[in-house]
């Protein structure tokens, strides 16, 4: 895989992760909405961190870039469902 194009494919995966930490960040408290979409970028970005271990094989589970938005992607989705369990707690 071209290391260009791993890259990109890296920085979308961790754009869409970042937004979902964001929009979670602004739905605690109690917006399902923002919470739903939240929940939907971190899925797109995992998909696109599927792409690029699909592409890339073990260059890409190897890099860095990869390995840090895994465990962004873990601990977001982590935060996301006791967020989620909150609100239904509420």
């Amino acid at each position: 895989m071209a290391q260009q194009n791993l890259h990109q494919i890296l920085q979308q995966a961790s754009k869409r992760i970042h937004e979902a930490q964001a929009a979670m960040r602004g739905a605690q408290g109690s917006n399902e909405i923002l919470l739903e979409e939240a929940l939907q970028l971190l899925l797109q970005g995992e998909q696109q961190l599927e792409h690029a271990r699909q592409q890339g094989g073990t260059e890409a589970t190897e890099n860095p870039q990869f390995q840090q938005a895994f465990e962004q992607l873990h601990d977001t989705r982590h935060q996301l469902h006791e967020a989620k369990q909150n609100n239904h707690d509420l």
